[in-house]
């Protein structure tokens, strides 16, 4: 399968470095990161990544907000943003270019992995390119069956065939904690197995 690839725009090298190093760890490729508004449109343009981690601070007259606008209007990209700045002015200017997620800096490479997962899911299931049963797992987990984001998580990779160890290596998690998340889906699923809280969640 080819391996997802993350552009990153960041203007401050050593924290691109650290992202660089927590995708490679990931098992995510990666674009030479961009540190403009410029040089990230050449990157996008030549590169052509399936996500964008895009810093909200460039330290320019167009910032990374600015850039979310020309992606959303000018590419299919989901978008993350990422930022050291929460307060309610940026968010609520973020909420205006429907990004895809946003983490607030320092992140775990655990946070960093659930975000891209979530993102690129939530981007394909918008745009109808996710298989139906996929789409239907990911919808009906979190919504109808009030499962967590993290059993959701769990029960998409059990649905691509990964085992509870390659899940809790993957997710940074123990083998107890992930069992643990899939008694909490058996018992609010109403099943016994696997095969069967699968089965419950392709249900029309």
């Amino acid at each position: 399968m080819e391996r997802i690839k993350v552009g990153i725009v960041e203007d401050e090298m050593i924290i691109a470095d650290t992202i660089c190093l927590a995708l490679q760890n990931l098992n995510y490729d990666y674009c030479k990161p961009a540190n403009s508004f410029a040089k990230a449109i050449q990157m996008i343009e030549s590169e052509k990544p399936d996500i964008v981690l895009l810093d909200i601070n460039l330290n320019a007259k167009l910032d990374g907000i600015d850039l979310g606008h020309h992606i959303n209007a000018n590419y299919a990209i989901p978008i993350i943003y990422l930022t050291a700045n929460s307060d309610k002015a940026t968010i609520e200017r973020c909420k205006e270019t429907l990004p895809n997620a946003f983490l607030i800096k320092p992140f775990s490479n655990e946070e960093l992995f659930s975000a891209i997962e979530i993102a690129l899911f939530s981007h394909s299931a918008k745009s109808g390119t996710l298989p139906i049963s996929k789409n239907s797992i990911l919808v009906k987990s979190i919504e109808k069956h009030k499962l967590t984001m993290r059993e959701g998580e769990i029960i998409l990779m059990i649905s691509e065939g990964f085992r509870h160890k390659e899940i809790a290596d993957k997710l940074s998690l123990s083998h107890t904690t992930v069992k643990k998340h899939m008694q909490n889906i058996f018992q609010k699923l109403g099943v016994q197995s696997s095969i069967d809280a699968l089965n419950k969640l392709q249900e029309v």
